[in-house]
């Protein structure tokens, strides 16, 4: 009776989201774009077939990068998840389910299966990476699907992994912190194990990374490598290796799995604070207050600004909060994407440059939307501060620039070296990422003066990226004129850049200049 509880909670929970999928249509909108990027990446790798120019990339490569992709991310999120628990449950969950006379295996199996369907969801977005999967390593739908699964299955196994652990460390900071350092103390192990054979290769560093990428301490990686090497082997065609450790990663989640269940710690007081976070968190995004992650001990070190006076103390409290909220100059994610950006570099250095700035510049899209200033509209003192509205707000957005400036020389400096580029190109994509990132915030501008507050958090993203490419139309048209028609002594390549550059800060400004008075009443 009770385990029929849970399973009608479920289906109860299942049926409501329907319910309120129907009657909401916009949603419907959501979809049918979906489906539209989806079937142009499909035409466009099925159109790039019949290029007769067209080079299939050694497949190792592509199994390699998944590897190292699955473990980035599976340390990311195993790392986010010793903090707090890396809970599976609600709020509500934890008022009703964890009182009510159920067995705590059953209502912990009831959170897992819920948790299955949004890591499910996560790996959406490697679909959108089929064209230039298709046309570079022939590789099939079928074989796209795998690969998102497999992505998916491991951001799932990290949190299972990191709730785990958790409730095991939870009550000692001791032992949280000797986990945490024995456990960066292996992936830094195992970085140094794949940057040592890339220095020693001998055909050359991509040919080097994808045979350590497929080496055995990568696959031997807890879960991450696990599914990798699964991945790896039905792509391939080597059932046996992909039934191995298929059977291994089945085999120690049911361990775990098990171990949580009959464990005499009770977990509710482990997820209880992190439950209560993420309904936090979750309330302030449905009031339209874009939620900040605090650090659980704060360490008071100079305090007040420093600097600053009237419209311009908005830059410097931007510089202290980057400060106080990571100890690296860069934010974590915009390191996570300055390493993919790389790594991407090794795979296509046989393109150029341009292939690089152009992945760059895409995933670029969600650095800058993590930025300080959609924070401070939610604040009033930004509308309150007697200065002119177009002053405080170009010294709200001011504090991106450094920031982005610094992205950008730890992304095309190694990129440089990797490519073989000359100096003067480095400087040009440098000034390319930058003029992109004030672009982007020229787009978050004109987005919130148009619209406000108004659009929910789907909605605002689709408009997002879609003001963000109609934006780069001007330059990315003057771009392939140029590489038409540029003389022949300049580099094609530098001559895109310096289209790109050209039209994209023109384009900015005139959109900042238009919303100048944005913040000049908080109702705006």
């Amino acid at each position: 009776m009770k385990s029929n509880a849970l399973s009608y909670l479920l289906r109860t929970r299942i049926r409501n989201q329907l319910v309120s999928f129907l009657k909401k249509p916009v949603r419907l909108i959501y979809v049918a774009v979906f489906i539209g990027l989806l079937a142009l990446t499909l035409v466009g790798g099925k159109a790039g077939e019949s290029d007769a120019d067209r080079v299939i990339r050694d497949f190792s490569e592509l199994t390699a990068g998944l590897n190292y992709l699955l473990i980035i991310m599976f340390a990311v999120n195993f790392l986010s998840g010793l903090k707090n628990g890396g809970s599976f449950f609600k709020m509500s969950d934890v008022n009703f389910l964890f009182p009510s006379p159920i067995n705590k295996r059953s209502v912990l199996f009831y959170a897992l299966i819920q948790q299955i369907w949004t890591t499910l969801l996560i790996g959406v977005f490697i679909l959108f990476q089929y064209t230039s999967l298709h046309l570079n390593y022939n590789l099939g739908f079928g074989g796209l699907l795998l690969i998102c699964l497999a992505y998916s299955v491991s951001v799932f196994f990290s949190q299972t992994a990191a709730m785990f652990t958790y409730t095991l460390i939870s009550d000692s900071d001791r032992n949280r912190r000797l986990v945490k350092t024995g456990f960066i103390f292996l992936v830094l192990l195992l970085a140094a194990y794949v940057g040592v054979n890339a220095l020693r290769g001998r055909n050359g560093p991509i040919e080097a990374l994808a045979s350590a990428g497929n080496s055995f301490p990568v696959l031997l990686f807890p879960f991450a490598g696990w599914m990798g090497a699964a991945a790896g082997g039905v792509l391939t065609g080597n059932y046996l290796q992909a039934t191995i450790f298929l059977l291994l990663t089945g085999a120690v989640f049911t361990a775990l799995l098990a171990a949580m269940a009959r464990s005499k710690r009770e977990y509710y007081e482990d997820v209880l604070a992190s439950a209560e976070s993420v309904q936090n968190m979750m309330n302030a995004v449905r009031d339209g207050i874009a939620p900040e992650a605090a650090p659980r001990n704060i360490r008071v070190g100079r305090t007040g600004l420093g600097k600053g006076e009237g419209a311009s103390a908005f830059f410097y409290k931007h510089l202290v909060e980057n400060r106080r909220a990571s100890k690296l100059p860069v934010r974590p994610a915009s390191l996570i994407f300055t390493l993919i950006t790389i790594g991407f570099s090794f795979f296509v250095r046989d393109g150029g440059l341009l292939p690089v700035f152009v992945f760059s510049a895409y995933i670029q899209i969600f650095s800058v939307a993590m930025g300080r200033f959609n924070r401070e509209l939610t604040k009033p003192y930004i509308y309150l501060i007697p200065e002119p509205p177009f002053k405080k707000l170009l010294f709200a957005l001011a504090e991106s620039l450094p920031t982005e400036l610094l992205e950008s020389a730890l992304v095309y400096i190694p990129v440089a070296f990797i490519l073989g580029l000359p100096a003067y190109a480095c400087i040009l994509a440098i000034l390319g990422r930058l003029s992109f990132s004030i672009l982007y915030l020229a787009a978050i501008v004109m987005i919130e003066r148009i619209w406000g507050g108004t659009l929910s958090k789907v909605a605002g993203m689709l408009v997002y990226l879609f003001c963000d490419i109609l934006l780069a139309l001007p330059g990315i048209i003057l771009a392939i004129v140029s590489r038409l028609m540029w003389p022949a002594a300049i580099p094609a390549d530098a001559a895109a850049l310096l289209c790109l550059t050209a039209a994209n800060i023109p384009v900015a400004a005139l959109l900042l200049y238009l919303s100048r008075n944005l913040l000049r009443y908080a109702e705006t």
